[in-house]
């Protein structure tokens, strides 16, 4: 959960108004330069939203530093039929690593760290795989999954409702990480590879970093975000905890029961938060990725140096993706970004470096989490349509 876990081949494919009942256009629909034909996209738009059986989605396709196109379609609360707009916040699931990972790298930036130091003198502590005691974590390992921590079989038991997590990131990690601790369990750890040497995607290695952030910077992870990435991008109404956000502009996650009826999953949180838990809108989101297509500066805002873009966009030693930045093919085209999966959360976020073209995308549906091939595919074309849109 809370990544993209199946992506398949892509397919090309070639508004403000009443409250839309599920397959019908919401509100924002067709505002692009083309708004004439938004008639024969919001056709096809809904009819693969129905196959994938998603209640609401908004998109905003980019290129270079301007927005080219922008939609919604659907509802983002089923039970009052409020439509979804492309200023609707949705759960963004693992697209939240990317800002988390651009948090730390702009503290590599200031030289509060090296990425390839061991993360020890951080924590306080040593954070050790038991398996490889002479071996430290170290920030790269955390940013490529290849920090041997894995997600432990209870790492996904600390889901609240309707509230943030009681349990702080330092609590969880101090009580995650090292035999004995409340949260401890041996599969928190990978005992075959050694760190560094294999790729194991991981979201307990990835949130770490999150707390990292807070260590180095003294701050909230969510108040160093807010004063440092959100603020300069202009992402006002963005944020990792539900305290503070206006729950009416949240769209609800829904699944599908066995009769085909969609089910709220409710506003849910878990003490990893910097890993999955970032709510924001596709407008805003869009503003982050045209920054990091711009390799750190978008609209007058300098988030990193374009130096450090590169570094994070580069495939890390023995990774298969680059400082929390992933590769995806669609179209034979390599892109980059991040996908997320969540109950009742399906998201994803990518651009061709070549063309500076990319797109957000963000549903409240459980597709990836049903897995069916047919849903899966009809969500693929839509990420493809709006590629399409973003190169055009």
């Amino acid at each position: 959960m809370r990544k993209l876990l199946v992506v398949l081949p892509l397919l090309l494919s070639a508004c403000r108004g009443p409250a839309a009942q599920p397959g019908q256009p919401g509100a924002d629909a067709g505002t692009g330069p083309d708004a004439g034909a938004s008639s024969e996209l919001d056709q096809y738009v809904l009819a693969r939203m129905q196959t994938a059986r998603i209640p609401g989605l908004a998109a905003v396709s980019v290129k270079g530093d301007h927005t080219v196109f922008s939609g919604a379609w659907g509802e983002a609360d089923l039970s009052v039929h409020r439509p979804v707009t492309t200023n609707t916040l949705f759960m963004l699931g693992s697209v939240s690593k990317t800002v988390t990972a651009v948090a730390l790298m702009q503290l590599y930036e200031l030289g509060k760290l090296k990425l390839d130091d061991p993360i020890d003198a951080v924590l306080g502590y040593q954070a050790r795989n038991p398996k490889f005691p002479d071996i430290p974590i170290t920030s790269r390992m955390l940013l490529s999954h290849t920090s041997s921590i894995e997600d432990g079989v209870h790492s996904f038991d600390y889901y609240v409702m309707d509230m943030d997590s009681p349990i702080s990131l330092q609590a969880l990690y101090d009580g995650y990480l090292e035999p004995g601790g409340a949260y401890y369990d041996a599969s928190n750890w990978n005992s075959t590879n050694a760190p560094g040497t294999h790729y194991s995607y991981s979201n307990l290695g990835l949130s770490l970093a999150g707390l990292l952030v807070e260590r180095i910077s003294g701050m909230r992870l969510q108040d160093y975000c807010q004063q440092h990435i959100f603020a300069p991008l202009a992402m006002n109404e963005t944020s990792f905890f539900l305290k503070g956000l206006d729950r009416t502009h949240i769209a609800m996650p829904y699944s599908v029961d066995s009769s085909g009826n969609y089910v709220p999953a409710g506003y849910y949180c878990y003490p990893d938060y910097p890993d999955g838990q970032l709510r924001t809108s596709a407008s805003q989101l869009a503003l982050f990725l045209m920054a990091f297509i711009q390799f750190g500066q978008s609209g007058g805002a300098h988030i990193l140096s374009m130096a450090t873009v590169e570094e994070m966009r580069k495939q890390q030693p023995s990774s298969q993706e680059g400082l929390s930045w992933e590769t995806e093919t669609i179209g034979g085209k390599q892109l980059l970004g991040h996908g997320g999966s969540d109950l009742g959360v399906s998201t994803m976020m990518l651009f061709d470096p070549t063309t500076g073209a990319g797109f957000v995308v963000l549903t409240n549906g459980n597709v990836y989490g049903n897995g069916d091939p047919t849903q899966l595919q009809a969500l693929d074309e839509i990420y493809a349509k709006m590629l399409e849109l973003a190169e055009n």
